[in-house]
């Protein structure tokens, strides 16, 4: 069944804002290079010293989150990794990386990121971005208009 972006996740949403590398150590951040070469990469993640999470409870990644970069360079644009949590983990969801939490009955988050690799969605991505000297983006008013097809067994 076709059905937009907006309709197949209840959440889309930038990480937060979090100036990584002034310390290490605390609880690790996403950043663009966490999604290289299109999966989740645990040893390019930012630190920035947090040791009380309390005031980023609303930016801790769940299981079954994508990641999906929106600034970037133009290539790289859409680019979605599946967080996939370990046990005791716990990461801040970082900021220029787009979060979006799937309505599971809707779309399963693992066929979603398949559909994101697809020339499909790329085409429609590169209708959506803006490029700027040095990078691209696009906008989560117009991402959430690209149709998907969300047909396909989910749990």
């Amino acid at each position: 069944m076709i059905k937009t972006i907006e309709e197949c996740f209840f959440q889309i949403q930038n990480g937060a804002n979090i100036k990584q590398g002034d310390m290490d150590g605390g609880f690790p951040i996403t950043r663009i290079e966490t999604t290289a070469n299109d999966k989740f990469n645990r040893d390019r993640m930012g630190y920035a010293g947090i040791t009380d999470i309390s005031k980023y409870e609303l930016y801790i990644l769940e299981d079954g989150d994508l990641l999906m970069s929106h600034i970037n360079s133009a290539q790289y644009l859409g680019r979605t990794v599946l967080y996939v949590k370990q046990p005791n983990e716990t990461i801040i969801h970082g900021m220029n990386l787009l979060r979006l939490k799937a309505r599971r009955d809707i779309i399963d988050p693992a066929y979603a990121r398949y559909c994101f690799c697809g020339h499909p969605f790329r085409n429609q991505i590169g209708n959506i971005t803006k490029k700027s000297v040095n990078q691209a983006s696009f906008a989560v008013k117009d991402l959430k208009q690209i149709i998907i097809d969300s047909n396909f067994p989910h749990q």
